[in-house]
Order: structure tokens, then C-alpha cells, then sequence
């Protein structure tokens, strides 16, 4: 169960076939796109949860772990040890409870990727920026001419978080980064409010295709679509690595990498360029047979390649090849990661619970104009890490 659809679900069935050729065990993908967590808290909660499910999020899996669950990894007959070697440094710890592998990362993505049409940018006379000021000053000389220069799906809420953070860990530091999303920095934290305002020099009305009020209605794909569709309205969108199998494979297919569209890396401020990176990890709820040959499977560069062949996602598994990438997008995103200063977990992931939906909203209040009260989201905030505990 999982809540990806669309071209990441035609990309994850691939997986799934190759997975059946190798062991002969059918694993039947169940797609939720609205409401994932609470249809999945719903599943377990009434007794019939998905034998393996992509986990919303790691304040769920720290909850799902401490209820009881999950099935450990170790306890599903896979030596955890065995696969310390498969992965670089950090990204096993990332499906850990309290030192207890619970999840597996079996994709992730960079999200210092940030896309834009090379055609437009050719026409319009303007350059890739290399750091904050040259791109605010890019986006006010595709306005000057005429054209919006963002795309924007803000009513996915999280679009705004993933933003956040990546102004966040370039401005503050990598580890500030860390004490915000793990309770010991409070919201109210002038570097807080400081991001915020560096956010709104970009996404404001004049700049965003359409206006704010409506990037507020939109969705991330639709988004996508303002600024990669066949009648673009904008030359820019920013969002994770997995836009580019999204925009090829399902926005607008006539796309050609390098000539309209691709990326380049998201803007260093006071020359950082540490790399925000998103992903999903799995958990088993269930031994029923086949489970533990699917995650099994998940670990091995097999399934990794064949995935990574799709050019929807990178790999966090070692072994798997840069040829086995399909395309200079998503070879220059595997490399961005691991050549990075600093990488940082998605941070509205690693809150509890609820908290990065929260967190989105007042991203979204803030578009809107109003005025954040960091105060009692630091209140609500230290609240749900405590009910975790």
C-alpha cells in the first residue's frame, strides 16, 4: 500500500514485475492518493493493515513502531547487519526507532533540484543563478519581460514545507537544521521567521503564475504543468528530483531533456549548498508469507536498478550503477546527493505526527498574508513530541 500514483506508480509496478520474475510471489500494489495516513491508521486500527506499506512520514513510523505495529526487520528472519554495506552512511539509521530497524529507505530524491525551461531561459535572455540574490533578481527579469517566472502547487501544503527547508538549511545552517525538526530549537527562533521572509521574495503575486490566491487551490502536478505543459505560463518550478519523470512521463511527453527542460541546483545562500532529500520508507505489518522476501528483495541492487531504469527515483542502495540511470537528469541528481557538503532529511518528515501538516498550514497563512503565530506553533509542536514519548 502506497500512496503514489500516476507515472511514480507505473515506475513502482516495474519493481513489482521484476520482483515476481525473480521469486514467483505476487505482490498486489494497492494505490491511496487522498488521506493516505489516516486510511492506513484506519487499516490498523481495525485489524486488517496492509501487509507492507510505504510509510507516510517518520513521525508515523516512530508512532507505528511504538504501538506496536510493526514487525521488526530482524524479526522477519533479514540480518539487519548484513545490510549495513548495501547503503551510505546514515540512511539505514533514517528507518530506525530508538536503534531498532523497523522501515528500509528504498527511494529517495533530492530536493535542491530546481527546474526550468532551457528554451524560455534562452529566449529571455537570462541565466541559471547560483545563489539567492541572482535568482531573486532572474525572477524579476522574467516578470520585467513580460513573462511569470514560477509555477506554483501550493495547496499541497507540503510543496511550501519543502521550500522552507531548503532556504532553512542554506541560511541557517545544517545544524540549526537539526534542533528545529527534533524539538530542541522552539519556532519562535528568529531564524524561523527570517526563512519565511526570504521564501515570500520569491513566491509572491507578481512572480507566480496566476497569483498566490490560486497557487493556493492548486496542486503540486498541476504546478508541474504552468510551467512543462505544451501551453506553459511559467519557465520555473521548484520541487524534488522526482518532477522530471513527472514532467516527461506524464505532463507533457514531447519534453526534451536539456532543450525544455532541465535543473539546475537550488540556490546557495551565504555560500551553502547543502542538499535537502526526500524518501519513503517501507515496513512490513505482517509476516505473511512473501513479506519478507519483498523487503529483502527492496535491498538488493536488483530491484534498485531496475527502479532507478525508470528515472523516477534515485536509489539509496550502493551497488546500483550510475549507466543504470536513463538519462543526465537523474545521473546529475544521484551525484548532487553524494557529493554534497551536508545532506538533511526532509524536515517536516522527521516532525510527529500531524506536525508536518501543521507546518505546511502556516506556510500557507503566511502566503496569505497573515501573521504566523510561531508561538503557538511551538506550543502545539512540543506537545506531539511529547505525546510520542
Amino acid at each position: 500500500m502506497s500512496l503514489w500514483g500516476g507515472s511514480e506508480q507505473d515506475s513502482f509496478q516495474k519493481v513489482l514485475d521484476a520482483f515476481k520474475t525473480k521469486t514467483g510471489v505476487t505482490a498486489k500494489y494497492e494505490s491511496v492518493r487522498a488521506d493516505y495516513a489516516t486510511t492506513l491508521q484506519t487499516r490498523i486500527s481495525g485489524g486488517n493493515p496492509p501487509d507492507v506499506a510505504i510509510i507516510p512520514g517518520i513521525g508515523f513510523l516512530r508512532q507505528f513502531a511504538k504501538q506496536g505495529s510493526l514487525k521488526k526487520v530482524a524479526d522477519l528472519g533479514i540480518d539487519v547487519n548484513s545490510l549495513k554495506s548495501n547503503y551510505p552512511p546514515g540512511i539505514l539509521e533514517i528507518g530506525q526507532v530508538d536503534g531498532t530497524q523497523y522501515a528500509l529507505m528504498v527511494k529517495f530524491n533530492s530536493k535542491s533540484t530546481f527546474w526550468y525551461r532551457p528554451d524560455k531561459f534562452k529566449t529571455l535572455g537570462v541565466q541559471t543563478p547560483a545563489d539567492w540574490n541572482a535568482l531573486t533578481k532572474v525572477l524579476g527579469d522574467i516578470k520585467a519581460k513580460g513573462q511569470a517566472p514560477l509555477g506554483l502547487g501550493a495547496g499541497d501544503s507540503w510543496t511550501l514545507t519543502d521550500w522552507f527547508e531548503s532556504i532553512y538549511v542554506r541560511q541557517a545552517g545544517p545544524e540549526k537544521y537539526d534542533q528545529l525538526f527534533s524539538g530542541k530549537l522552539p519556532w519562535t527562533d528568529s531564524s524561523v521567521a527570517t526563512a519565511v521572509d526570504t521564501m515570500k521574495q520569491a513566491l509572491k503575486d507578481d512572480y507566480v503564475a496566476g497569483g498566490i490566491t490560486a497557487a493556493l487551490g492548486r496542486n503540486f502536478t498541476d504546478g508541474i504543468g504552468q510551467a512543462f505543459s505544451a501551453n506553459p505560463q511559467a519557465v520555473m518550478y521548484y520541487e524534488g528530483g522526482f518532477v522530471g519523470g513527472i514532467a516527461t512521463g506524464q505532463t507533457n511527453t514531447a519534453l526534451k531533456v536539456g532543450e525544455s527542460i532541465d535543473w539546475f541546483d537550488f540556490p546557495a545562500i551565504n555560500n551553502n549548498k547543502s542538499v535537502t532529500i526526500g524518501g519513503d520508507v517501507i515496513a512490513a505489518f505482517t509476516t505473511k508469507p512473501g513479506v519478507k522476501e519483498f523487503l529483502q528483495y527492496m535491498t538488493t541492487s536488483d530491484a534498485g536498478s531496475v527502479w532507478a531504469g525508470t528515472g523516477a527515483v534515485i536509489s539509496p542502495v550502493k551497488a546500483v550503477p550510475a549507466s543504470a540511470y536513463p538519462n543526465d537528469l537523474a545521473k546529475r541528481e544521484a551525484a548532487q546527493v553524494a557529493n554534497a557538503s551536508a545532506v538533511r532529511f526532509d524536515g517536516s518528515d522527521l516532525l510527529p505526527s500531524g506536525g508536518g501538516d501543521d507546518m505546511g498550514a502556516a506556510l500557507q497563512d503566511a502566503l496569505r498574508g497573515k501573521t504566523v503565530d510561531w508561538a503557538k506553533f511551538e506550543t502545539s509542536i512540543q506537545a506531539k513530541w511529547k505525546a510520542e514519548k
